[in-house]
């Protein structure tokens, strides 16, 4: 894999078959998840940064996401919240495995486990950046002036 677009249709691929993904959104920025509806359980990817590189003669760019599995479960109810956290991270867990089993030289890191409580309902999350890279031409290309 060597584009964002093939990223991105993996990924879209990997929610849409797993049963227990509702939706998968591929936003902007922080700013769009504000006064969304979600429906839960949610994976959602933002891009965050890029790095390119030519070291060691080994052209490749990489691309870090902000990245989010979100669940919602009862208010009060500590078993669900309990279940709710664990599933997610068992989410995150097979998102890696799936990259890695499709080659994708990706890896996770940081997750942070936190819950957003509500009168009526617990939001749930597991917040982690996502690195992929992808190879670039083995030589320099042309300059487009």
């Amino acid at each position: 894999m060597n584009n964002l677009s093939d990223f991105y249709q993996l990924v879209k691929d990997f929610c849409d078959s797993h049963n227990m993904i509702n939706e998968f959104l591929f936003l902007g920025s922080s700013e769009d998840l504000s006064n969304r509806e979600f429906n839960y359980r949610s994976i959602v990817l933002i891009p965050s940064g890029s790095n390119i590189s030519r070291d060691l003669s080994r052209p490749i760019y990489t691309l870090s996401f902000d990245a989010a599995v979100l669940d919602k479960c009862p208010s009060g109810d500590e078993l669900s919240l309990v279940k709710s956290t664990e599933e997610n991270l068992f989410v995150v867990g097979q998102l890696q495995d799936y990259l890695i089993q499709t080659d994708e030289n990706c890896y996770i890191e940081d997750v942070d486990v936190l819950n957003y409580m509500s009168e009526d309902d617990n939001v749930t999350s597991a917040m982690f950046t996502l690195t992929v890279s992808f190879a670039r031409a083995n030589y320099n290309k042309g300059i487009d002036f």
